[in-house]
């Protein structure tokens, strides 16, 4: 794409992941600009294989100083932001492509995709990274920095986009390694005290207190947050879900639940609301109310449209959990289909082969494995159970009854 790209970020000790970062992008960008604001390990010598320019800073103790550093030396009609931890999916290169040489908008919120160590616990948010290159458009805010503010002043569209960035930040390894929630809190509260009304920051303000520990101080500053964003914005859909965990960790679950339901009113088709409200129903032991929340997710489906979701609770983690609320309604018949389509649908999603197990506890391995062939094939079993690691004894069983299978058809 000659002249079209500049993909700019800031790096610090990011030697780990950074190589993947820039190998993802290389291929699409007319520039890399890295601001490096103090690594002492690998990270500078990364950049430079892959020709990046290089500007080092000391760190301002501000982010939006940090990301407009790079902004200062874009030439290219676009720029996309992304972090070291991140990379861009292959698949939808030429999705990027069209965005910048068929615009249909200024700005463009792409599809964050958060992994865990474990393959289920996967989270989504759109988030605006791909934007026209404009003098006026920097961006704003100590930490969680964000540029739709000066969109917003000059008029520029924004629309989302299906390119994935993926996003390894959260595994552990990574987690423990890194100090972010004093840092984040010591920026926000600096934040909020100048602009004590934006909503925005002081919703990141109290998921940073819940992190923290801090759960009245997270009460108090998502009711601030809420009193300063209108209902219909992307960000009080956030809002309402951090103040509804809030009140569930204080101790207060009827009244988180009387939030979420609020928020359902307001918003009938994030899914998340019903999700959240049936675990709650699940603690509760109340186990119609539940099973109908949870149905009423797969019915709506993954929310679309909205900043941020968790992956699968319009479809495989809804079904894991209906099967759960039916099992203790006593009805195994049907919460063993639901465990079956579940598998079906994400392979991966292992705290549903391991319902099954109990399901199914005290049938021999050979009858489990017939019930899983009912919607999988053989094949897939073994493929998916060998990408496990740390195998518990039931797993171990059945990939072993799967592979004499497996060894006996192709002697037959």
């Amino acid at each position: 794409m000659p002249g079209l790209l500049t993909v700019s970020m800031i790096v610090k000790n990011e030697e780990r992941f950074l190589g993947e970062c820039l190998s993802s992008i290389k291929d699409v960008a007319d520039e890399i600009i890295v601001v490096d604001t103090g690594s002492t390990d690998r990270s500078i010598q990364i950049a430079q294989d892959f020709g990046a320019h290089i500007v080092q800073i000391e760190w301002p103790d501000d982010f939006s100083r940090a990301r407009n550093v790079g902004l200062d030396l874009v030439k290219t009609p676009w720029v996309l932001i992304i972090d070291a931890d991140e990379e861009l999916i292959a698949d939808d290169v030429p999705t990027l492509e069209v965005a910048m040489t068929k615009p249909i908008a200024d700005a463009y919120n792409v599809r964050i995709v958060s992994v865990m160590d474990k393959a289920e616990h996967i989270s989504e948010s759109y988030v605006l990274r791909l934007f026209r290159s404009h003098p006026a458009v920097r961006f704003e805010g100590r930490v969680h920095e964000q540029v739709f503010n000066a969109l917003g002043r000059l008029h520029m569209n924004v629309t989302p986009l299906n390119v994935r960035l993926l996003h390894k930040g959260y595994l552990n390894a990574v987690i423990d390694q890194r100090d972010k929630t004093q840092r984040n809190r010591v920026l926000l509260e600096k934040q909020v005290q100048e602009h004590p009304e934006d909503g925005y920051m002081l919703w990141q303000l109290a998921q940073t207190l819940i992190s923290a520990g801090d759960i009245p101080g997270a009460l108090s500053v998502c009711k601030r947050s809420l009193k300063h964003l209108p209902v219909q914005s992307p960000i009080w859909v956030l809002a309402q879900m951090t103040y509804a965990k809030a009140l569930d960790l204080h101790g207060e679950r009827k009244r988180a639940i009387k939030v979420l339901q609020e928020g359902q009113v307001a918003h009938p088709r994030y899914t998340d609301f019903y999700y959240l409200e049936g675990l709650m129903r699940i603690h509760l032991q109340q186990w119609t109310q539940a099973e109908q929340l949870f149905l009423q997710c797969l019915q709506i489906g993954e929310a679309k449209g909205f900043m941020m979701t968790d992956t699968g609770i319009g479809g495989f983690k809804s079904q894991w959990r209906l099967a759960q609320v039916l099992s203790q309604q006593g009805k195994t018949k049907e919460a063993l289909a639901y465990l079956l389509i579940a598998i079906k649908t994400h392979p991966p999603f292992r705290d549903a082969w391991n319902a099954i197990f109990t399901l199914l506890q005290g049938s021999t391995f050979d009858a489990v494995l017939d019930t899983i062939l009912l919607t999988m094939p053989l094949d897939n079993i073994i493929n998916t159970m060998r990408m496990w690691q740390d195998l518990n004894i039931d797993e171990t069983r059945l990939l072993e009854t799967a592979q004499s299978r497996a060894g006996s058809s192709q002697q037959n």
